[in-house]
């Protein structure tokens, strides 16, 4: 996972499948469009529709939604949804990172609160390290 974006808009009010599907989209930086042909917005549902098979994975032939659209364009907005941590590709085929979608996003906020720690202890051993130097050059001073 390169990069999580994580956007703040409002829940929808119409709590429909496609709405919370779309809205899952828009947080993740996914879609930005109100289209209902949304590409982004496909995929997820596919893959949350798929999740519960056997197998669960799918391939990028199998994400055929409309014959104008170029495999390459599909396959853009799953390498988008693999930056995002939502999908993983394993082999030729593609799959929803977990289960289904809320171990999905727990398995996110997982990884999330990891770097956030790495990042806060790395701070405080940042701070230490320059609190460190002043003290000395203050005492250096005292001492002159």
């Amino acid at each position: 996972m390169e990069k999580i974006v994580i956007r703040v808009i409002e829940r929808p009010s119409n709590e429909s499948p496609e709405k919370i599907i779309k809205w899952f989209c828009m947080v993740f930086g996914l879609s930005d469009n109100d289209s209902n042909n949304d590409i982004g917005v496909q995929i997820l549902k596919k893959f949350i529709m798929n999740s519960n098979s056997r197998d669960g994975g799918l391939s990028s032939s199998d994400l055929k939604f409309n014959p104008r659209v170029p495999k390459s364009t599909t396959i853009y907005h799953l390498n988008r949804f693999i930056s995002s941590g939502l999908i993983v590709k394993k082999g030729k085929k593609y799959y929803l990172r977990a289960t289904n979608l809320l171990r999905a996003i727990e398995e996110i906020e997982y990884d999330i609160n990891k770097e956030f720690q790495k990042m806060l202890d790395t701070a405080i051993e940042f701070d230490r390290m320059l609190s460190i130097p002043k003290k000395s050059a203050k005492i250096r001073r005292r001492l002159k």
